[in-house]
């Protein structure tokens, strides 16, 4: 008896939970990826005073330009690795008379999460640091 009221707990249990545990730890989930993504090198090259044209050039195009004040540009980034926690940043350009004056930004620093290797320079070969090169003498 006391099994079948200790079964019984249990699947009103996980009924009620909607098994929200049990989909997050078997059903795939896609990533989510919205908005420009912005890192630190590109940010780098953005210098006060450029246009608009030259921030476009470097960055694109913003996600959203401020409806009340389009001196405001905002380069917004939402990434949702399936099953991980969400990552949200953004970066607010703003401009007078066409010309960059403000860059404020949160949270450039944290690496695109949906690259699993990130691309690592490696030093070169004893090949390529020798300066000789030795080319095959051909018989023609």
């Amino acid at each position: 008896m006391n099994i079948k009221k200790i079964f019984a707990s249990i699947i009103v249990t996980f009924s009620l939970s909607g098994c929200s545990y049990l989909y997050d730890t078997f059903v795939y989930q896609i990533d989510v990826v919205q908005g420009n993504y912005i890192d630190s090198e590109k940010l780098a090259k953005i210098e006060i005073g450029m246009t608009q044209e030259q921030v476009i050039y470097v960055l694109g195009s913003p996600m959203l330009i401020d409806q009340f004040d389009s001196s405001k540009w905002y380069y917004i980034r939402y990434i949702k690795p399936g099953g991980e926690d969400i990552q949200q940043s953004e970066i607010l350009l703003t401009f007078k008379n066409g010309q960059l004056v403000e860059i404020v930004s949160d949270n450039t620093s944290v690496e695109n999460p949906l690259i699993k290797n990130p691309k690592t320079k490696n030093a070169p070969n004893e090949a390529a640091q020798s300066d000789q090169t030795e080319v095959p003498l051909t018989s023609e």
